[in-house]
């Protein structure tokens, strides 16, 4: 069949030619077998290049092939480090989602002198809270210190939410004021706590912030004017808050908690430290405004005084005032007994020296607080100007006229008069001097002042 049709296109195509008078002479001359072979030519030809096009249409599949094996290799593969990074969750956890990690801190380079020799009551080189007294070996002798055991490291963690819509939370915050042997500086936990918060209510748990004296100043001293009228450090504690939203026209927050002083003589009284603090936030005359007041209630298991368990307690009040973004001004203010281990008072949480002058030995009175105003000129430089004090009370009842003998134990005031400058050289680097004039008088009558001035160097990151 495929012969026959094969002579029929060759008689046309013949025809063709003997009609054609304009073509050439060669093709009029055609046999019908030059046409055959001409066709079986082409035939050929077609049947070589379809061969081709099959063979290249085979490696094109096959390279298509390779390439979805390929990537599902690296599908494979990156599910596996995602299951590393974050795992997935497994179906019916409360978990929603995998946590997210924030690193942030910064490296910070000190170089201080003062006029004289300090009395530190911490055991970081640059943090400095008293004066030493002329009595003192070495008192009036000038200091220069440098360290970086100021540099911070944390991390912040925002975790999954809970499917009841409460979000979870946690930070990490640790720095090497932990001390010093041979140079070494040791780590100090700072801060280590989780929350979980609600629309109108949250818990905190860990290591954090005291909730009864919140404000703090900013000093490029480390001791943040401990001892010298900032009340509250950081505890183990457990906080119940709650966000009660509008009220009198501004916004109210209230916070009650457990607090461990970290005190055997609080420890051994079977007792945490109870601890609240309620602020209230609204804008007057167009002034961000915030208010509060808190207070915290313990015991002491005295050692010398047998069952007696004294009173420990502290109230407070505070204010911040934010004019606008470049003036601001906050203050706090206390008043309590036994209030060492929370940067208030003297060393000593109870006064013990001489005892034959009273009974027992009773818990210290004390009072004080701090003031700030900070005035930022323009955008890349900030100053900051403030006074605290704290202050013993020395008519507590029990100390004798003739009792006052303790001159590096306990003060009558420990004051502090401060300003500072703080430039940024770039968005993460600033740089830092601060002067700060400390005036120390001790309970028998002694008195001493010392000149301090600080530079900072802080890499934040």
């Amino acid at each position: 069949m495929g012969r026959t049709m094969r002579r029929i296109m060759a008689l046309v195509v013949a025809a063709g030619f003997t009609c054609g008078s304009a073509l050439p002479a060669f093709a009029q001359t055609a046999t019908l077998d030059d046409v055959l072979k001409r066709v079986e030519a082409l035939e050929q030809k077609n049947a070589a290049i379809q061969q081709e096009n099959a063979a290249l249409k085979a490696e094109v599949m096959a390279l298509k092939e390779g390439q979805s094996a390929q990537e599902g290799k690296i599908a494979a593969v990156s599910k596996a480090t995602t299951s590393v990074v974050a795992p997935a969750v497994p179906s019916g956890n409360f978990l929603k989602t995998g946590p997210e990690v924030t690193l942030y801190g910064f490296v910070k380079a000190d170089a201080v002198f003062s006029s004289r020799d300090m009395g530190n009551t911490s055991t970081s080189t640059t943090q400095i809270s008293a004066v030493r007294p002329n009595a003192v070996t070495n008192g009036t002798s000038p200091e220069f210190q440098a360290s970086a055991q100021d540099t911070r490291l944390g991390l912040k963690f925002k975790a999954p939410d809970l499917d009841n819509g409460g979000k979870l939370a946690g930070q990490f915050e640790m720095d090497f004021a932990g001390g010093a042997t041979a140079g070494v500086y040791q780590p100090r936990l700072r801060l280590a706590f989780a929350q979980i918060d609600f629309d109108k209510w949250a818990v905190n748990a860990g290591q954090n912030w005291d909730i009864f004296a919140p404000l703090g100043p900013n000093t490029l001293n480390p001791g943040v004017l401990y001892h010298e009228g900032n009340l509250g450090t950081r505890h183990p504690q457990a906080t119940l808050i709650n966000k009660w939203g509008a009220l009198l026209g501004g916004n109210v927050t209230t916070k009650v908690g457990v607090i461990d002083a970290d005190d055997p003589l609080i420890e051994d009284t079977g007792m945490p430290v109870g601890a609240a603090y309620a602020s209230y936030e609204r804008k007057i005359l167009g002034v961000k405004s915030t208010f509060g007041v808190g207070g915290m209630y313990g015991k002491l298991n005295l050692p010398t005084s047998g069952t007696s368990k004294d009173p420990i307690y502290a109230t407070t009040a505070g204010m911040t005032l934010a004019f606008t973004d470049w003036l601001k001004f906050q203050a706090e203010g206390f008043s309590g007994v036994g209030l060492n281990k929370f940067q208030g008072g003297p060393a000593s949480t109870i006064a013990t020296y001489n005892a034959a002058s009273f009974a027992t030995p009773k818990p210290i009175s004390v009072k004080g607080g701090f003031l700030e105003m900070t005035y930022n000129p323009m955008k890349k430089l900030e100053t900051n100007f403030g006074f605290g004090i704290d202050d013993v009370n020395e008519d507590m009842g029990f100390y004798a006229a003739t009792d006052k003998s303790a001159t590096t134990t306990l003060w009558s005031y420990n004051k502090t008069y401060y300003t500072n400058l703080k430039y940024s050289l770039s968005k993460d680097l600033l740089l830092g001097i601060e002067y700060q004039l400390f005036q120390t008088k001790w309970l028998d009558g002694a008195q001493a002042s010392d000149n301090r001035v600080e530079t900072s160097l802080i890499y934040k990151f």
